[in-house]
């Protein structure tokens, strides 16, 4: 994603987008999981969403936000909690929307 595109976006479109990842990540993973594909899509996912979070974090309007970046790497971790199968995947979805709509 380019940073000029990115930094056009509202601190919940930036979110919302990160969010639409991690739930295609889950519905890919899922899929991988149950055989209906045969290599699991999910670094690539963990990849983009890191770029996604961290573009959200240099965002010069997001400044005076609430928006931290150690926060939004911790969200990463419970991600790959879920991918090592410590968390269901409604968890992981359902816990990244809360805090999407707590943050904006």
């Amino acid at each position: 994603m380019d940073a000029r595109i990115w930094n056009t976006m509202t601190l919940f479109e930036q979110l919302s987008n990160i969010d639409g990842e991690v739930k295609r990540l889950v519905d890919d993973h899922e899929r991988f999981m149950s055989g209906a594909i045969k290599e699991d899509p999910a670094l690539d996912y963990i990849k983009s969403i890191m770029n996604l979070i961290k573009l959200t974090f240099l965002d010069p309007k997001n400044k005076d936000k609430k928006v931290v970046e150690k926060e939004l790497d911790d969200e990463v971790d419970e991600i790959i909690r879920y991918l090592n199968g410590d968390y269901p995947p409604e968890y992981i979805t359902g816990y990244w929307h809360q805090f999407t709509d707590a943050i904006s």
